[in-house]
């Protein structure tokens, strides 16, 4: 049922622009999610559950009689399908052997997990003990019961403060500029996941960030796995055994058989090899390494040897005491290595997340037969060869990496250097060794501060920026302008750090380092680029004198250094100043200027964001010819350049204009935009596409379609002149059907105008006159001054 046919969305999404609130508000205020309060807006979601709905009018304030009525509505919607769902394929690694010895630890997880009434599940264990693997059993086998299963290895972190970003990288959540938990809760919304955080115990300071998420997503379930508990309310601890002996034993058995065709117990070594799973305190670790070398030893051989070097640890109970087996099994198991093998292990070691074997080599480039001594170790179970999207991988267990790292130090400085160069060099393979390229950067900042220069740091902010990082970017630029001594290297980094507060939308912050970083440029081009990212933040303050100063400051200083592409940034964001203010005129010759010097520089894209901007200006004044002659050649720039985002916010640009000339092929360009814009997750795209459909609705004087349109544009709309244009359509789409909300609609644009000194475009003097015809003249309606 879609939104047109929701008498309840319609009653919420009323009730909500009654108390002036947008849904990101509304979600704030009752901690449910933005997708969930949308989806029920829309229709998609036509049962809400009691407890949801509950929440959602405890926001709105509804007056008991309505509350009751709209608790009615629900009840009347068609029930959503109980059929089970099909067998689904986790977003989980696949396990290579078969779980042994663990069919009631299983069950007791999976009753757990399914309960509804538990949402956070640890699994708590000794390390080696197979904490991973049975969540890892547990995910795969109750995928079918969960709308979606995922997981993130939480072991390739040290610091909690990664665990946000980790956690949406990991489930392939766009952050897109909003804060990891604000994200990550839309995308999980009202659905039924199963989270595993493996390895939580790297990152226990992140607990309370695993309690906000729970929170924001009523029925997502997470399931840890840790060395001690989370120690958060409502978690269900379930402690995990070393193997007891006949499952030990059974371990040992099929794990050698894989590697000694025809091992079985007999006579001969029944006694020896119970003794030696005894000995090994039934770690399933611990076992597989035994049975590494059982594939050209007797058990009773093995025996001997590692009673000589493991202590007899009588009734070792607790972890602490599991855990010395655990590591002395390991250390007993690297000593019997040779130089380049255990040289190879420890360089392993040092890598987060797993190694390629080319990138392996080149950290240890004067080793040779890195690759043979890599097969040798996953012969002894030390490592894994695992394919990670076609590539080989190479991956080791947390309890060898920490024997393992002590044998190669040195190896920590060439990794660094390594992945440093791979970041500087602006590589594609970034993306697949974040894990690997935040350890260098991060040991970089901590024991070789002089390894980051300009490059670097330049690169490192394009990386985070690029992919909407922008908590990431602000904390480790800061903390790379705090440890290292080289002057120009601090200045960008607190550019950097400037440049995404602004994104995430702390102005405020964002002009604090843009004006710390002016003073420590010294040439006069790096100061025009700290003037910029002060005049965009002093301009979403709504400080414009401040911004117009800021930016005319930095034109000046960009002309005087003779940086011509610089030159063409100042005149492009004066153009958008004076565009915003309704000086439609000033606006078109910054533009055109800015135009004219990159059509010079051959900077295709910069050319084709100011046609972009241009065609802004034109529609706005009714220049439609014009303004479609420019987006037409800006949406061919953008498709050869593959520029997703861009390319859809130009087509909804497009389709106004199309519309303005009465040209039937606008609504196809309008959905053509809004397709391209959920695809990207691009809201400023997803926004004006919507704006733009809305209003070709109302050109039919479909007037509920025309309001749900809006509506929801509205939760998308990029900027005040944006969101104040979209109240004015939304206020005429509801006009007749209710005159008291289309009030309240136009007072709430006109407010926004007047705050913000933003006039209302020529092109929109007719809307106005039907809404003042309609509804009577609004309050503080800002005057047109171009």
């Amino acid at each position: 049922m879609g939104a047109v046919g929701s008498e309840l969305g319609r009653r919420i999404v009323a009730l909500r622009l009654a108390r002036g609130m947008s849904q990101e508000q509304l979600a704030e205020k009752t901690g449910l999610a933005l997708r969930t309060i949308g989806d029920i807006e829309r229709g998609i979601t036509r049962r809400p559950h009691r407890e949801t709905l509950r929440v959602l009018f405890d926001g709105l304030g509804p007056e008991a009689s309505e509350r009751a009525e709209l608790y009615g509505l629900a009840r009347k919607s068609a029930p959503p399908s109980t059929r089970r769902a099909p067998s689904k394929r986790p977003d989980l690694a696949a396990a290579a052997t078969p779980l042994v010895g663990r069919d009631d630890e299983l069950a007791q997880l999976a009753d757990l997990v399914l309960d509804a009434g538990v949402r956070l599940v640890s699994v708590v264990g000794a390390g080696g003990v197979g904490k991973s693997r049975l969540a890892l059993e547990a995910g795969w086998r109750l995928a079918g019961r969960f709308d979606r299963v995922v997981g993130a290895d939480l072991s390739v972190l040290d610091d909690p403060a990664d665990v946000p970003q980790a956690v949406a990288d990991a489930v392939r959540c766009r952050v897109a500029g909003r804060e990891p938990l604000d994200a990550l809760a839309q995308l999980v919304g009202d659905g039924r996941w199963l989270l595993v955080l493996d390895s939580f115990e790297h990152v226990g300071g992140a607990a309370r960030w695993v309690a906000d998420l729970l929170g924001r997503c009523h029925r997502l379930t997470v399931l840890a796995t840790s060395r001690s508990p989370l120690r958060l309310r409502g978690e269900h601890v379930q402690r995990l055994l070393p193997l007891a002996g006949p499952q030990a034993v059974e371990l040992l058995v099929q794990r050698v058989s894989a590697v000694r065709l025809g091992f079985r117990l007999t006579d001969s070594n029944t006694t020896a090899v119970r003794e030696l799973c005894r000995r090994l305190d039934g770690l399933p670790l611990a076992i597989e390494l035994a049975a590494a070398q059982l594939a050209v030893q007797e058990p009773a051989d093995l025996l001997a040897e590692i009673s000589a070097k493991l202590p007899e640890l009588v009734g070792a109970a607790d972890m602490p005491d599991r855990h010395q087996t655990l590591r002395l099994t390991v250390e007993w198991s690297t000593g019997r290595l040779d130089q380049r093998e255990r040289l190879v292990l420890g360089a392993l070691a040092v890598f987060v997340g797993g190694a390629s074997p080319a990138d392996l080599e080149a950290v240890l480039k004067t080793v040779s037969h890195v690759r043979g001594s890599v097969a040798q170790l996953a012969a002894d179970s030390l490592v894994s060869l695992v394919d990670r999207d076609g590539t080989a991988r190479i991956t080791m267990l947390d309890t060898v990496r920490e024997v393992a790292a002590s044998q190669a130090p040195a190896v920590r400085e060439s990794h660094a250097l390594h992945f440093l160069d791979l970041l500087r060099s602006g590589s594609e393979r970034v993306d697949a060794e974040r894990d690997n390229v935040r350890a260098a950067v991060w040991w970089a900042v901590a024991h070789r501060a002089d390894a980051i220069d300009v490059a670097l740091v330049k690169a490192l902010t394009a990386f985070h920026v690029a992919r909407a990082q922008f908590s990431d970017a602000h904390r480790v630029l800061l903390k790379i302008a705090e440890a290292t001594s080289g002057s120009l290297v601090r200045a960008w980094a607190v550019y950097g750090a400037a440049v995404a507060a602004n994104e995430s939308g702390r102005a405020e912050e964002g002009l604090r380092l843009a004006g710390r970083c002016a003073e420590l440029f010294t040439e006069p081009a790096d100061v025009s680029a700290a003037l910029t990212v002060a005049g965009n933040a002093q301009k979403f303050l709504g400080r414009y004198p401040e911004a117009q100063a800021s930016h005319r400051d930095s034109l000046d200083l960009a002309r005087a250094a003779g940086d011509r592409r610089r030159v063409t940034i100042s005149l492009n964001n004066l153009g958008t100043l004076a565009h915003d203010r309704g000086a439609y005129d000033t606006a078109r010759a910054h533009y055109r200027d800015s135009l004219a010097i990159k059509d010079e520089l051959g900077d295709r894209r910069g050319a084709a964001v100011t046609r972009m901007n241009l065609a802004g200006v034109e529609n706005d004044l009714g220049a439609y010819e014009s303004a479609r002659a420019h987006l037409v050649t800006a949406v061919a720039a953008f498709r050869e350049l593959s520029d997703t985002s861009p390319t859809a916010y130009a087509l909804g640009m497009l389709a106004e204009s199309l519309l303005g000339l009465g040209r039937e092929e606008a609504e196809a360009i309008a959905g053509e935009a809004l397709a391209m814009a959920r695809e990207a997750e691009y809201r400023p795209g997803i926004g004006l596409a919507l704006a733009r459909l809305g209003d070709i609705a109302l050109a039919r004087s479909e007037w509920d379609t025309a309001a749900k349109l809006l509506a929801e544009a509205f939760e998308h709309a990029n900027g005040r002149p944006e969101q104040a244009r979209t109240l004015d359509r939304l206020a005429a789409a509801r006009a007749s059907a209710a005159p008291d909300e289309a009030r309240d609609l136009r007072r709430r644009a006109a407010e926004l105008r007047a705050t913000h000194d933003v006039p209302v475009p020529p092109v929109d003097h007719d809307l106005h006159a039907f809404l003042t015809g309609k509804l009577g003249p609004a309050e503080k309606v800002a005057d047109s001054r171009g």
